[in-house]
Formats: C-alpha cells, structure tokens, sequence
C-alpha cells in the first residue's frame, strides 16, 4: 500500500501571490460519493500558470466497476465508454507524470469541493501503491469567504458569477478547468482586499 498526506492551505496574500504562480485544478468523476467503495471513472487536471492554461490531462478509467443509470444521468459516463478506457494502473501512471511536483507538496492542487476529489484520489493512490504529500485549496470554501450572497456556491454557479462559461457540466476536464478558472478569479479578489487593507 502507499502512503498518502494531505494538507488544506490556507488562502492568506503570501499564498495567494505563489498560486498566482502556478496551480494544477483538478476535477474526478466517480461512481459514488465513498472513497473507499466506490471508483474514479474520469480523471481532468489542468496546469495554469499567470493564471493561462499551459498543459492539460484527461482520461475515462476502466476501474473495474459497473457505473448506475443514476450516476450516468448525472455524467453521461456510460459502461460502454468505460469497458474500452485505460485501465487504472495505466491512467494513474500517466496521471503521477502529469501532477509532478504536486505530488511532494510543491505545486498546490485546487478543486470544487477539494475534500472529496482529495480523498477519492489518496485512496486510489494508497491502493495502488503511491505515496504523495499533496497540498490543496479547496474554490468552494474560498467562494464562500470571498463572495458573498451567492444563492449557494455549487461550481456552475460560482463560474456564472465570473462570467466562465463551462461548455461540458460534470465532465472531468471542463470542470476541472473552469475550477482553475474560478481559482483565478478569487485570487483577484484576495488582491482587491489586500489593496484596501493597505491604503
């Protein structure tokens, strides 16, 4: 088994200037919400630095599972699509590539609901024998303390908020993009509420 860290980052304005730097936005679907039962079946990551996308990584997973009609109404993954994919091991070593530095705490990974992509992606690796130190931040808390009267911070309606348009809803590398995005846009903010601070 691997072994598998996480840490939340908090967003303070020294966090907030090396993000701007660089992150990698990630977004799982999965055949359930339990980590530990249920499997990743597509995998979406995008690398932006100076908040442009500069490499992308996508990828159904055949991971050995049935996907439920009630689960495809929400992603339009089908079994059909599945049953020809990669297999996991083959996806996650392209994934492990891809993540780099993410993978020792270097290059922070932000997600909508980071908790549970998180945990979705630890389990997978500490199956499958990887280890990582992964630091994250997690749009939809920081949607949260930075936006107010939303009427509620799901990823459509914060990208609505933005004017980012998502041209494929639950599918992993649109919403893993418009994520980073969103991540963008508050680290704007974050800089509108340090200037006030300081004049």
């Amino acid at each position: 088994k691997g072994s598998v860290s996480s840490y939340s980052i908090k967003l303070g304005y020294h966090t907030a200037d090396n993000l701007k730097r660089r992150y990698i936005a990630l977004d799982l679907e999965t055949t359930g919400l339990n980590p530990y039962v249920d499997r990743i079946v597509e995998v979406g990551a995008v690398i932006f630095e100076e908040g442009q996308v500069v490499n992308k990584y996508s990828s159904l997973v055949n991971a050995g599972v049935s996907i439920s009609p009630d689960v495809t109404a929400i992603n339009c993954i089908t079994n059909d699509m599945i049953s020809s994919a990669p297999l996991e091991k083959e996806v996650y070593s392209e994934l492990i590539d891809f993540l780099g530095d993410a993978l020792d705490g270097q290059t922070v990974i932000c997600a909508h609901n980071a908790k549970f992509d998180i945990s979705f992606l630890s389990e997978t690796f500490i199956r499958l024998g990887y280890d990582a130190r992964i630091h994250y931040v997690d749009t939809l808390e920081l949607s949260r303390s930075l936006i107010l009267y939303l009427e509620n911070y799901k990823l459509g309606t914060v990208a609505a908020h933005f004017g980012v348009v998502n041209g494929h809803i639950h599918r992993a590398i649109s919403d893993s993009e418009v994520c980073g995005r969103i991540l963008w846009e508050l680290l704007k903010l974050k800089d509108e509420e340090k200037e006030l601070m300081y004049k």
